[in-house]
């Protein structure tokens, strides 16, 4: 009977063991991230469907080496992921502070092209919307479950279009022309604005926070590639 009771014990022990295995990728449930500023990182978009697009990200795992992120194959990519249609996107540089109640849609762990990733975003999209996401100003859902955080006395870059709604930028990309923070302040000059559009900048005088409400966000990009969320109000009034 001891030795009966002494392997029930090891099972026991041996599923919890497993199960812990198991529930580590959900530990980034709810999280709560900060000094995000100037943090790099690259995705890759995975259409396997007529509706819906994954948006894998990289951050917190890597920092989008260039080593890989070179050699990434968009053809070696869909043969690997199964997918209709693949995007790379990056290498890009968060222009928030932090995330609060941050969670993937899914936390699993994937190597993609040789680079380990994480389902942060899902795109609302249809084939044709696939292929209009790197066109300048042309809003697009996002599915995501964020809350930017920018924090007062930093610098915060803005889009205002021509009916007055505001988008608040969240990264930059160095894809298409070289650029920093620092360069982003002088964004004004070298972004080809639809009629009626303005870039503004300036310094924040308290932390504020951009959600994406429930759970959807609406996306611009500039003609740079940089990214804006719709926000319900300005950040720099």
């Amino acid at each position: 009977m001891q030795i009966d009771g002494t392997l029930f014990l090891i099972r026991i022990l041996l599923i919890s063991f497993l199960l812990f295995l198991f529930a580590l990728p959900m530990l980034s449930y709810g999280e709560d991230i900060s000094n995000m500023r100037g943090k790099r990182y690259c995705e890759i978009v995975i259409a396997k469907s007529k509706n819906d697009a994954a948006v894998y990200n990289s951050f917190g795992l890597n920092d989008c080496p260039d080593d890989i992120w070179k050699k990434m194959n968009i053809n070696d990519i869909r043969k690997e992921t199964a997918a209709v249609l693949v995007r790379l996107n990056g290498p890009r540089y968060w222009v928030i502070d932090g995330l609060t109640s941050f969670s993937f849609i899914d936390p699993t762990i994937k190597t993609i092209g040789g680079l380990q990733m994480r389902q942060a975003d899902e795109m609302i999209t249809t084939p044709s919307d696939f292929f209009l996401v790197n066109i300048p100003y042309h809003p697009r859902e996002v599915r995501r479950h964020t809350i930017w955080v920018y924090e007062e006395g930093k610098p915060v870059y803005e889009l205002i279009d021509s009916k007055g709604h505001v988008f608040v930028m969240h990264s930059y990309s160095i894809e298409s022309v070289p650029q920093t923070e620092q360069s982003l302040a002088e964004l004004g000059s070298k972004l080809k604005l639809p009629p009626g559009w303005k870039f503004k900048t300036g310094i924040l005088k308290k932390t504020m926070t951009l959600e994406a409400v429930n759970s959807t966000a609406l996306v611009v990009r500039d003609n740079l590639m940089n990214a804006y969320q719709h926000s319900e109000k300005d950040l720099l009034q």
